[in-house]
């Protein structure tokens, strides 16, 4: 693995920069820095760092310009694959991890993956300002002309692709020397050549965007009028139009981008020069838009009026300028009235009444609970029971928001309402289970400590492809990236979840609490009351009935569901109860409990089957002999009170491909795997008890030897000494 680093002037920002590729969690790598003639600190710094670190090889050339610096080390590099970074940018911890396991698993030319801007306004987006949703992100695999659709990018940007460094030098591809815009070639050659480009949504990249750039700079010359034109003629010079839509998609992108850089770039002694040599470029390049291609609507409105095949300058620049001068008036207005239905919606997360909450100080000792889907139960809920028994929070106002009528009344606040918001908002401590509603505001004092809901067999967020969801929510990702970047912590059951969070999340592995979850901390001090468990099962219809056996089961959603009706939604993964009771026979009773956010429309007629879905899965855990479930967590709360459990999986290549799972865990877990339902009922006949399943397989998928999260939430002011290690 190589990383390239084209170093000009960088002093304030290449530490950063290096920092972030050598403190990789895939460490075997070569990093090239090519010093470009710098005048300041740059190459001290790296010599620095090449003295102390033989993976760091550096470059010292006259200064040449960018592409001239990458093309010197992409011919000295010797690894497989090779990554550009910019010297003023950075890269996540986990991004060549990421990035190379996709390239070995597809075979692909090329990784294309997300970026991130370093907010300039972080107490307003979070440290990061991640907006991209390009039309393509449900795909996961783009092949042969599919390949081209890479053209519909916000930007021609080199660095958020990982190449295979084979792929490069059998087309020849190379970088334009002496000019800026060197990556709009480059990028249009690495797409419209490649066979098979594999897709990985995650903002692994971090650009700053500084006013020092290069793209920043120089704007009262003509330096980039003659380059960006120089780029566009270039690209569609090289472009092969082996998809009928690609010129179409290359046009449109060049279209996008006249608009902010005619006026942010282009002196006005040169716009007309600009305009000029743009629609003489489209003219020769014979633009057209095939039937059902997306371009946006400036491109169409050129090619409808004929504007290139008339070479019309003036209709065409009066577009541009049009479109400069009206744009941002027209946002503007959009966002103030935005802004005015936000304020006046007091249920809203910009209601007025809410941001006078933010404005006043947080209140000190209070904790607020938000279950997942407002529901006590599961992390939250006994997390909640163990904090208010805990004499340490006496004086403490502790909230819980549900509906639920088990919270005891001076702790339950009804969700949704305008002063559960200002409690919210104003809470020393926020403590969730899941993703929180974005009508939910931070305080910049507050505290909020995410549990989850569960140790991540499933692929989160960024490890998953998520197709059926970002078909119909292009934003999903980008709006949980938002809440995530609210979180100060996040609780982890065990060493995998850990690795899992953090290319799920790509959250901060030094943020991590390593604790047992409080969920498996109640099964482990309740699995030996037999009182307790002769009175869920009375709750669950089984009273006198203790020598029959309890097969539970717990199935997850599906993903292929999303946003489907219950009619039209495929349950044909669920299992059938009652001929999974049939084939137990007499002594086993079949105890189902639906997943709580798309429910299965099991039938339970049978006598011996029962649907406790109203009663907490931690209660049922506790009575059950054999858990069947599929692709859930409860499997690791069964395996840490020893009870042996089924893996029911008729779908699992459907499941893959619309969710998912960690295929190291899942080659542990693979052997307790069936299809149909006579496998699964000679399963449970014959599972074993977990002690005695290898200790290594329950060292690697749990932990529960850690402190007990409410630790973490004691006073700082009565127990700071207590509490400084876990904070920290």
């Amino acid at each position: 693995m190589t990383v390239i680093i084209p170093v000009y002037n960088a002093e304030r920002f290449l530490r950063r920069c290096i920092d972030s590729v050598l403190g990789q969690s895939m460490p075997d790598l070569e990093l090239i820095a090519v010093n470009d003639g710098s005048t300041d600190a740059s190459l001290d710094i790296l010599r620095d760092y090449a003295a102390d670190d033989p993976r760091v090889v550096v470059i010292d050339q006259v200064n040449a310009g960018q592409g001239a610096a990458r093309n010197r080390a992409l011919d000295l590099a010797r690894g497989e694959y090779v990554l550009f970074v910019d010297a003023d940018d950075f890269i996540e911890r986990v991004t060549l991890q990421v990035t190379t396991e996709r390239a070995n698993e597809d075979r692909s030319d090329l990784v294309h993956f997300d970026w991130k801007l370093l907010s300039e306004k972080p107490e307003v987006t979070g440290r990061y300002h991640y907006y991209n949703a390009d039309p393509f992100w449900h795909k996961r695999l783009l092949e042969g002309i599919e390949c081209d659709e890479l053209l519909r990018v916000e930007n021609f940007y080199s660095v958020s692709n990982l190449y295979r460094r084979e792929y490069l030098n059998r087309h020849g591809i190379r970088f334009e020397e002496g000019r800026i815009y060197e990556d709009n070639p480059f990028v249009l050659q690495v797409v419209n050549r490649a066979e098979c480009v594999s897709m990985v949504h995650s903002p692994l990249y971090v650009i700053d965007p500084h006013p020092e750039s290069s793209t920043r700079s120089q704007t009262d010359t003509d330096k980039h009028y003659r380059d960006h034109i120089y780029a566009i003629r270039r690209s569609f010079e090289l472009l092969e139009r082996r998809n009928p839509r690609a010129a179409a998609y290359l046009a449109a992108y060049h279209i996008k981008k006249i608009g902010p850089y005619y006026e942010r770039r282009i002196p006005r002694r040169f716009r007309r020069a600009y305009i000029k040599d743009f629609v003489d470029i489209l003219h020769e390049a014979q633009v057209e838009i095939p039937d059902g291609t997306a371009t946006n609507r400036p491109t169409r409105t050129a090619v409808r009026l004929r504007m290139f095949e008339r070479r019309r300058y003036l209709m065409f620049q009066a577009l541009v300028a049009g479109k400069n001068h009206v744009m941002p008036r027209y946002k503007r207005a959009k966002w103030k009235l935005r802004q005015l239905k936000r304020r006046n919606d007091r249920g809203g997360a910009w209601a007025a009444e809410l941001e006078a909450a933010l404005d006043q100080p947080i209140i000190d000792r209070t904790i607020s609970f938000l279950g997942l889907d407002f529901k006590y139960a599961g992390n939250s809920r006994y997390l909640f029971d163990e904090v208010i028994a805990d004499p340490r929070f006496d004086g403490w106002r502790i909230s819980f928001v549900t509906n639920d009528q088990r919270v005891p009344e001076p702790y339950r606040v009804k969700p949704e309402l305008l002063e559960t918001n200002q409690l919210l908002a104003r809470s020393q401590v926020v403590i969730a289970e899941s993703w929180i509603p974005p009508r939910v505001r931070k305080h910049r004092d507050s505290t909020w400590v995410q549990l989850w809901h569960g140790t991540p067999l499933k692929r989160m967020l960024f490890d998953s492809h998520e197709p059926r969801i970002i078909w119909n929510r292009r934003h999903h990702k980008i709006v949980k990236y938002r809440d995530i970047q609210n979180w100060d912590y996040l609780v982890v059951d065990s060493p995998i979840a850990a690795e899992k969070f953090e290319t799920a999340f790509l959250f901060d592995p030094e943020r991590m609490i390593h604790s047992g979850y409080p969920r498996v901390k109640y099964l482990l001090e309740q699995r030996g009351n037999a009182a307790l468990r002769e009175d869920i099962a009375g709750r669950v219809g089984m009273s006198g009935e203790p020598s029959r056996k309890v097969a539970l089961y717990a199935p997850t959603w599906r993903d292929y569901n999303y946003a489907r009706s219950a009619d039209d939604s495929d349950f044909d993964y669920v299992l059938d109860v009652e001929r999974l009771a049939d084939e137990l026979g007499d002594e086993w009773v079949v105890i189902f409990h639906d997943h709580g956010y798309l429910s299965s429309h099991v039938s339970t007629g049978n006598e011996r089957c029962i649907d406790a879905s109203s009663i907490e899965i931690q209660e049922l855990l506790l009575i059950s002999d054999v858990v069947v479930s599929d692709y859930s967590s409860v499997i690791f709360d069964a395996m840490a009170i020893d009870v042996p459990f089924v893996l029911y999986t008729p779908d699992l290549e459907q499941f893959e491909e619309f969710r998912g799972v960690y295929g190291d865990m899942w080659e542990e877990l693979e052997g307790f795997a069936v299809r149909d339902v006579k496998g699964t009922a000679d399963s449970v006949r014959n599972a074993s008890p977990m002690n005695a399943v290898p200790r290594a397989m329950k060292a690697f998928l749990y932990s529960a030897s850690a402190e007990p999260v409410s630790q973490l939430l004691c006073s700082r002011e009565e127990a700071e000494k207590d509490c400084e290690d876990d904070l920290k």
